[in-house]
């Protein structure tokens, strides 16, 4: 199991999404954070499961969200790049990579 670090700016952009689920109803708001937290403990678990996006990167969908989460595996943790929304404009994360 490899711990699941977030760069600066997937943080931001999840804490955006949660905010404005909270603003719509805030259960909806938990119930994304709580999604969002299993696919990344299912990231931590085995990283190379999900499919790449290109290599060496990969997707995890938040299951029953429009929301990815997009990352690389590195040798001693895994760095989670964004909280995308299936919508966003595809690899604007790239200058994200290590």
């Amino acid at each position: 199991m490899k711990p699941v670090a977030l760069h600066c700016e997937a943080d931001v952009e999840l804490t955006a999404v949660a905010k404005r689920y909270k603003c719509e109803r805030p259960e909806l708001a938990r119930d994304f954070l709580q999604a969002f937290h299993a696919a990344k403990e299912a990231i931590a678990q085995q990283p190379d499961r999900f499919p790449f996006v290109e290599k060496p990167v990969r997707r995890a969908r938040i299951p029953g969200f429009p929301y990815k989460i997009i990352y690389e595996e590195l040798d001693d943790y895994v760095h989670a790049l964004a909280v995308m929304h299936d919508s966003r404009e595809p690899g604007y994360w790239k200058s994200r990579l290590s």
